[in-house]
């Protein structure tokens, strides 16, 4: 690749892409040269080192997933919560890796980051609490999203290692009603319930919000 074509802008695609096939593990500037068709030593030219590089990645993708624009929407607070997790859930799914980058305050909360955040704090404004109180509410909102997301990805992570797929959790096995070990008393009741929609995690991320919701709601009102 020409010096000419070699931008930061391109070095970040190009490593967002690495990232998604192979995991944060494998990406190294080396490895973004060779699919660039460039010398490592170029790269630094635009981005000076990985930290730097991880934290232009980690806010393209949020300039590639912001929420939908509210402007003419009657939408309610409730209702950027759930338009939130709809985006973040698929920007997890597509980039697994931005689930450890957020994580990490040197990379997360860059511009258009913040720009995301905004739109989630200026819907928890109507419940009648200020700036800090609808920040502590989105990152609570973010952080069960995160949670829940990293349920689904990891197990998708771990299928490319030495690992067993078919393999059931003690819950789900308690659950079925074939416990692997002695169960708990405060658990027996849940002794062949049947019932593993309770470790579906898009039940438990949509469970969950509605409880957080009902939370900050009353919250807003004592």
């Amino acid at each position: 690749m020409t010096e000419a074509k070699l931008t930061r802008a391109a070095i970040v695609d190009t490593a967002i892409g690495l990232a998604d096939e192979s995991g944060l593990d494998a990406l190294s500037m080396r490895r973004i040269a060779e699919r660039m068709s460039a010398g490592a030593m170029s790269l630094y030219r635009h981005i000076p080192n990985k930290d730097t590089l991880l934290a232009a990645m980690t806010d393209e993708v949020s300039r590639r997933n912001t929420y939908p624009d509210a402007t003419g929407q009657a939408w309610t607070w409730r209702d950027r919560v759930r338009i939130a997790a709809e985006v973040d859930w698929q920007l997890y799914q597509q980039h697994p890796w931005v689930l450890f980058t957020f994580a990490v305050p040197r990379y997360n909360f860059g511009a258009h980051s913040l720009v995301v955040l905004s739109w989630l704090v200026e819907g928890f404004r109507e419940l009648g609490v200020d700036a800090r109180e609808a920040t502590r509410m989105s990152l609570a909102v973010w952080s069960y999203i995160a949670g829940v997301a990293l349920q689904e990805v990891s197990a998708k992570l771990l299928q490319a290692r030495d690992s067993e797929p078919g393999e059931r959790s003690g819950l789900t096995a308690l659950l079925e009603g074939t416990p692997l070990w002695a169960t708990p008393p405060a658990l027996a009741e849940l002794h062949g319930l049947g019932d593993t929609a309770l470790l579906d995690p898009a039940h438990l991320l949509e469970t969950g919000l509605e409880a957080l919701c009902d939370g900050f709601e009353a919250r807003a009102k004592a």
